[in-house]
Parts: C-alpha cells; structure tokens; sequence
C-alpha cells in the first residue's frame, strides 16, 4: 500500500512506469549481490578463520579511507550536475559537466592510488600494528583509479535513469571478484594469513579493472545514443563543480577518517581488556564480517529507492515545485518506517536462526539480536539524508556525520576497553539515535510535511508482532523442514513477511476510516458552532 503510495507521489504520468522499473530493477540486483556477498563473507572465513577475516576486515577499513580519497564525493557531483542540465534541458551542459567530472576523478583517483603505496609499509606496520598487511595495502592502491572512475560514471547513469547500466556493471564486479578470488583460495591454497588475504584483495582488483572498462564502454555508447549537443553550454562548470564536490569530499575525508580510527580502536580496545591480538580480531570479525552484513542486508532494498531519491528531488527543486518535494517527503517517510519496522521485528524474532544458520556462530546471532531493534532508525536516516542531499543541503548531512564519527571514536575509545564488544554496539545505539534525530529535524524544518508518525509507526508495529507470533505457532504445529534448516528458515521469514503486508492492509483500512470518522465528526462540530 504505502510503497504504490511513494511511487505515485514521486513521478507522475509517463515517468511512473520508468521509475518503478528502475527501482525494481535496482532493488533485485541489489537483493542478488548482497545475498551472494553474505554467503561470500562466510565462505572466506572458513577459508581465512574468524582471525584471518578479522586482519582482512582491518585491512579494507584503511582501504575504505583511500576510496573515500579517490572518489572525493565525484558521484554526489555528476548526478546532481547531469539532473539539473536535464532539469532544464540542455545536453550540451550534460556533456560538458561530465568531461569535468572524469577529469577530476582522474586527478583524485591516481592521487591517491600514489599516496596509497606510497605509505602502504608505514600504515601497516605503525598504525595496524601487522606487517601482513602491507602487501595487501599496495594491491589495493592500484585499483584506486578505476574506482574514482567507475563512481563518476555511475552517478551518470542513476541521473539519467538508465540504472540497467549500473546493475549489469554491478553483477559483472561481484562475479569477477569471487571468481578470481575462489579460484586462488581453491588452487593455490595459501598457507598463512597474509598469501590469503593477498588473493582476496586480488580477486577485488581484477573485478574493479574489469567493471571500469565495461562501465566506460556503456558510458561512451549511451552518449553517443541518449545525450546530443543541443541546449546551451555552462560557463562555470568548473566553479559549480567544485562547490558541490569538494565541501563534501574535504567533510567525507574528515568522516572517513574518524571511522577509520574508530575500526582501528576496536581491536586495540578488545586487547586492553586482556583479549590477545587472535582473540581481538576474531571478536572483530565476526562483529564486522559477520553479524553487521546480515543487519545491513535489507539495505539491498532500501537503497536504490534512497538513491533514486536524490536526483528526483534535485530536479522538482530547481523547478520550485515545493508541493512535489513535499509529497516524495511525506511518502519517503511512511514508506521506510513501515519497512523498518518489518525488518527490525523479524532481525529481533528470527535472530538466533539467522546467526545459526548463516554464520554458523552463536555469537554473530547474540549480536545480531542487540542491534536489530535499530534498524527502523537507520533506515529512515539514510532516506532523509538522501532527500537532503536532493535539497543541496549536503554539506549539512556531511556535518551532522561527522559530529557522529567524532562521538563514535570517543564513546569507542572509553568504553569498549572496559566493557568490550558491547561498548561498540553502545556507540552504534547512542550514535545512530544522535545522527537520526538532527536529520529529521532538518528535513521537517526544510520542507513542511505532516508526518502522522504515530500511526505510522503504531499499526507497523502491532503488526509484525501479530505476524511473528501467528508464524511461530503456525509453524509450531505444521513443522516444514528441520529446526534451523535454511529451507524452513527461509520459508517462515517468507511467511512472516507475506503475513505483515496483509495485516498493514487491514489495519491502515480500519485507522483510516476511523480517522476519517474522528474528522468528519470534528468538522461538523466546528459547523454547528459556527
């Protein structure tokens, strides 16, 4: 019900049926390559162990700053620029913006592909403490470019809407990457951690190569098709370019960095508390590896619809079509509370089967559990970040997360010495609530929705109870499969689900019509007053 709703609020007549094609075709490919990278990250750590995905883990934490780097928010910059040329429809300024934005990808991207192996051997050895690590380090510098390149182009096509690029470009990266990488786990059969995390980081290399040639190859072909040189050139390329670009890369270096020293003081503080080096990292990678990719796995759903977000609403704003802004807002809203609160209830219901069956670890199903009951508040800060940055109010998200990457390395620096683990899922509670909290307030104080935030949360709510409760007894007394088989696990989440849609539909009827009743009964009150 809700999700007809959004669509239908944020595209109206002939775009409908493209937008929901691309968010359908976004969301499938992204439910498949997050399916296969969880089954992907299990694989590799009974390949590497819990302590070799730990140092792995550790690894791509320094990598994810590098990118950070590399790509210097190029992909916020290409589809908000390409979206306002086609806004006011001038293809002559789309061409002319992106030559801009590939010359500056490139400028970044071997910049700090340099840098990367250049300062591999310090960074492993001074600040990761593990001299394993700098080999891996220098295979990543090499796909840098790539990387910077590949996210320019793709903010491209999600500004044209022509997102089957970006998914055939995805499908094509996840099949490389874990073909080369089972290829030389499976053949080659290193025999310590550092040869093994080397083919790992390997198989990420070939799959970057391979996804940037085929990416430019599509890129150059939907111009010559789709983009021709009609429309007016843009003077101040360079200036717009560079406003947009480089107050959110120099705010996202700043956040990448804070995180990145956030990871890095999570296995130091699992030593502190008397945990050895083997112990911290296996802790840490079944935290990071293990237990976070199943909580962030609905994101697979969530995120073609957020991203699709924003250059929708960056082009009703350069037209000043408040009243549009305001509808996506409204519908955005309810549409992922009612998703969030879905999925947080059968992460909650469902978590010892998942930790079990999945990652084969009681721990992971322990956290798993902890941190479930977040979900609806994470979600609903990644749409309204996303329709803040539609709004050009970026710098502003940028802020607000690094204030919660800051917080986070202090509350992980005190606590997780003292209390372990748990002081990070700590962090992540009071952080997350924190990050949430300032991004609403602003989107409600940019655009004037009415939110009915208590209906929308209530009727999700008692009915994912409903469900789960209904599921287990069901299940209870018509068993389907063995206790903690894939299949039945798989089939009760399925039940649970189809379950919660048909009990949102009848609750949503029944409040509407008594809201409506509540009102009509208001209204003639006020008539025989007056």
């Amino acid at each position: 019900m809700y999700f007809g709703d959004v669509m239908l609020s944020v595209l109206q007549n002939q775009k409908l049926t493209k937008f929901i094609k691309s968010v359908l075709l976004l969301t499938g490919t992204a439910i498949i390559m997050r399916a296969v990278s969880v089954y992907f990250n299990v694989y590799l750590t009974g390949k590497l162990g819990e302590e070799g995905i730990g140092l792995f883990t550790l690894v791509t934490s320094v990598y994810s700053f590098a990118i950070t780097f590399a790509t210097s928010a190029v992909n916020l910059a290409s589809t908000r620029l390409v979206s306002e040329a086609l806004g006011t429809n001038s293809h002559m300024a789309v061409r002319s913006y992106m030559r801009k934005c590939i010359c500056y990808s490139m400028a970044f991207g071997f910049g700090a592909s340099f840098l990367l192996f250049s300062l591999a051997p310090a960074i492993g050895i001074k600040l990761l403490g593990d001299q394993r690590t700098v080999t891996s380090l220098r295979f990543f510098a090499l796909t840098l470019p790539c990387i910077a390149l590949s996210s320019c182009l793709n903010g491209y096509f999600t500004a044209v809407r022509r997102v089957a690029k970006n998914a055939a470009v995805q499908f094509c990266e996840q099949s490389v990457r874990i073909g080369v990488c089972v290829f030389l786990l499976t053949f080659f059969m290193p025999s310590d951690l550092e040869l093994a995390c080397v083919c790992v980081v390997c198989g990420g290399c070939s799959a970057d190569l391979l996804s940037f040639i085929y990416c430019f190859i599509m890129y150059k072909a939907d111009m010559k098709k789709h983009i021709s040189k009609a429309g007016k050139d843009i003077e101040k390329g360079d200036s717009r370019l560079l406003s947009i670009a480089l107050p959110m890369a120099l705010s996202s270096y700043v956040r990448s960095g804070l995180v990145t020293i956030e990871h890095l003081l999570i296995p130091w503080g699992l030593r502190k508390k008397g945990g050895s080096n083997s112990e911290a990292l296996r802790t840490y990678g079944i935290m990071q590896a293990m237990a976070l990719p199943i909580i962030m796995f609905p994101y697979a759903l969530l995120t073609p619809f957020s991203n699709l977000l924003i250059p929708e609403v960056a082009e009703r704003n350069a037209r000043g079509d408040k009243s549009g802004i305001e509808r996506v807002s409204a519908s955005a809203f309810g549409f992922v509370l009612v998703f969030g609160i879905g999925i947080s209830g059968i992460m909650s219901f469902y978590s010892y089967e998942l930790g079990l069956t999945v990652c084969k670890s009681a721990q992971a199903a322990e956290y798993i559990k902890m941190i479930a009951p977040l979900v609806p508040v994470m979600y609903l800060d990644t749409v309204t970040d996303s329709i803040l940055k539609g709004l050009d109010e970026q710098l502003y998200t940028m802020r607000v997360n690094i204030m919660d990457a800051f917080l986070s390395v202090i509350i992980v620096f005190l606590l997780v010495p003292r209390i372990g683990i748990y002081g990070y899922i700590a962090e992540i509670f009071f952080c997350e609530l924190i990050n949430a909290s300032f991004s609403v307030w602003k989107l409600l104080s940019v655009v004037k929705f009415k939110t009915k935030i208590v209906m929308r949360a209530l009727v999700p709510l008692v009915s994912i109870v409903l469900s789960t409760f209904i599921t287990r007894l069901v299940f209870f007394l018509f068993p389907v499969g063995l206790p903690l088989s894939a299949f039945s696990l798989t089939a009760q989440i399925a039940f649970t689900a189809l379950l919660y849609l048909f009990l949102l539909y009848c609750l949503y009827r029944v409040f509407s019509r008594f809201f409506i009743k509540k009102q009509n009964s208001a209204n003639m009150t006020e008539k025989r007053l007056v």
